[in-house]
């Protein structure tokens, strides 16, 4: 009886909370699919009941069957409240008929009352490749080859591109350049020896989505993925060019092998290839000329105002002047506008503040260019603060904007820290408990008079102050000789670094999370030896790294094991292994090969 009525609670907890959230009804977004393949368009409801809905119609698309409906429940009490979440999928099955773009209308369905609808989207269907036979279009080729040997790797089987998404742009117009990878394999591990140089831009990383997705390219079907997006600022005008990397690839093939009486099976089958990208270009236009006094490099749109805090103003008394810059463009590039204060007022070096993030997909960047001036009067009255002009580059237009700056006027009251202004008087010769500051008794004077240097105590500290300052100039110098010793510096902390980032990543296999364990243990590793054999990022690659330990005094058995723990890291983050001892084992082999450098002795 107890447990029918906890169930019976639980169950009327439950349908209140449904309830009480909100119905939606959503698209759950189409992939691209090849022409002759079979695909599922799916529309969800969440947290709602109705009927299913019609059909839409695609163009280029034949319905075959649907809606199929399934449905999915979860429930969550946390800190002892309960939520609950329903939802029914309603699937279509279609067969691409026709190559093209295929545009999914809104539809839409009744719930409680209330009439739902979903978003439009669209997806392609890409044409088949040029060789495919008479299956009615291809997909990628998922590794499997003819029953026999498999076939060899061609150069139209693997590409690596780098591509700008313009193919001109003016001086510090962004742009975005993408590097991605086509294959029609499955890939067991992916390392780049030599990445491509952006020489000529100022750049900015920005977030990878890791889904893949098939894409037509030179009349094939390829399995594409993201390696790298960069949002680009030029520097120069002129043709720009990123010359290719350098990629180790492990491909998966397989072949079939005849099993007799059983039939035939697959294995699979690695082979190591060397590719390499494509030299891209990017033609970068001039800024018009002549340009404007006073244009700094600013290109995008942009708004501006000042600001006064206090705006009453005291001798003596700091405030701060605001020179505030937003806008969309460049703005992490700006330069610090050039504000003349009036006479009678000291100036200080600015302080910048900037605050930008990606929009657009991560095509451009907008946000905030603060710059704060601390000023100080000095002299008591009226004065003003004339406006600085702000001159930018508008692409749009295609010419020079000025947004002009109302000029600051402000008061200057006398302040509390101010001296004030003493005038010398003549004693009375009636008062004569004060004496004058200069003696008249010549004879006296002479007899209270002691010179300093005549002191044990001044030679004393004397020659304090010389050793203090000699102390000083040692100190300093070798701070400037330290500081100038970037290598050495990254040698000193190397180790350090390394067992911090050893810890995060054991935090993270402690946590089950291997994926995310295999990349931070591989970046701690890579890390370590840049600093620790001071090899620059673009030269880290297995044999650079092989030569490095055998000249920095590793034995070989050392560097082999350092080499394999490298290796193993770069094939588990892209062949995954649930294998809990195989992490670990991974992890002890890094921190065995770390400490067999550290004692390395020199």
């Amino acid at each position: 009886m107890h447990k029918r009525f906890l169930f019976t609670l639980l169950f009327i907890a439950a349908a209140i909370g449904l309830v009480a959230q909100q119905a939606s009804f959503s698209l759950v977004q189409p992939r691209n699919v090849v022409e002759g393949r079979n695909f599922r368009l799916t529309f969800r409801l969440t947290d709602g009941d109705a009927n299913p809905p019609a059909a839409p119609q695609l163009d280029g698309c034949t319905l075959l069957y649907g809606p199929a409906t399934s449905t999915m429940q979860s429930t969550q009490i946390v800190n002892g409240k309960m939520t609950s979440t329903y939802s029914v999928d309603f699937s279509f099955t279609y067969r691409a008929d026709r190559a093209g773009k295929v545009e999914v209308p809104e539809i839409s369905v009744q719930s409680g009352g209330k009439t739902l609808h979903s978003r439009p989207a669209s997806f392609q269907i890409l044409p088949p490749d040029k060789n495919a036979q008479s299956q009615g279009g291809s997909q990628p080729q998922q590794g499997m080859s003819q029953p026999g040997t498999p076939a060899q790797i061609s150069a139209d089987d693997l590409l690596v591109r780098v591509f700008f998404s313009k193919s001109s742009v003016y001086e510090q117009e962004p742009v975005v350049a993408t590097i991605k990878v086509y294959t029609k394999y499955d890939i067991s591990s992916f390392m780049v020896t030599t990445q491509p140089a952006f020489e000529g831009f100022l750049t900015e990383e920005l977030p990878v989505d890791l889904e893949t997705s098939i894409e037509h390219y030179n009349g094939q079907n390829y399995h594409t993925a993201v390696l790298k997006r960069l949002l680009l600022y030029p520097q120069k005008a002129g043709t720009l060019s990123v010359n290719s990397g350098k990629y180790d690839v492990t491909i998966v093939q397989y072949e079939q092998v005849n099993m007799g009486f059983f039939g035939t099976t697959s294995r699979p089958i690695e082979r190591n290839v060397t590719t390499s990208s494509n030299a891209a270009t990017l033609n970068v236009k001039a800024l018009p000329t002549p340009q404007p006094a006073g244009f700094s490099g600013a290109v995008g749109h942009f708004s501006v105002s000042t600001t006064l805090e206090p705006e009453l103003m005291r001798t003596n008394e700091a405030s701060v002047y605001s020179y505030i810059v937003k806008g969309t463009g460049n703005i992490k590039f700006l330069s610090a506008p050039e504000v003349e204060f009036p006479a009678g007022v000291d100036s200080y070096t600015p302080k910048t503040d900037i605050s930008a993030n990606i929009i657009g997909g991560g095509t451009n960047m907008s946000g905030t260019f603060r710059t704060d001036y601390t000023i100080v009067p000095q002299e008591v009255g009226n004065f003003t603060i004339p406006g600085t002009p702000f001159i930018y580059f508008d692409v749009e237009s295609g010419d020079y904007k000025t947004i002009d700056v109302a000029d600051t006027p402000i008061k200057v009251l006398r302040g509390n820290g101010a001296a004030p202004v003493v005038q010398q008087t003549t004693l009375d010769e009636t008062i004569d408990d004060i004496l004058h500051i200069r003696r008249t008794d010549s004879e006296r004077q002479a007899a209270e008079i002691h010179y300093t240097f005549q002191s044990p105590m001044y030679w004393l500290l004397y020659v304090l102050a010389v050793v203090i300052l000699v102390s000083v100039l040692f100190i300093y110098r070798r701070n400037i000789r330290l500081e100038a010793d970037v290598a050495g510096r990254k040698l000193a902390k190397a180790g350090r670094v390394a067992s911090k980032r050893l810890k995060e990543s054991k935090s993270l296999l402690d946590a089950h999370e291997n994926d995310k364990f295999y990349a931070a243990l591989a970046k701690a590793l890579w890390g370590y030896i840049s600093d620790k054999l001071s090899i620059p990022a673009s030269q880290l690659t297995r044999d650079n790294v092989a030569d490095k330990l055998a000249s920095y005094g590793l034995n070989s058995d050392a560097t082999a094991e350092v080499l394999d723990v490298l290796d193993r890291c770069e094939m588990a983050r892209f062949t995954p292994n649930d294998s809990e001892s195989e992490a670990a084992d991974i992890y002890s082999t890094a921190e065995r090969a770390i400490k067999s450098i550290e004692d390395v002795k020199k």
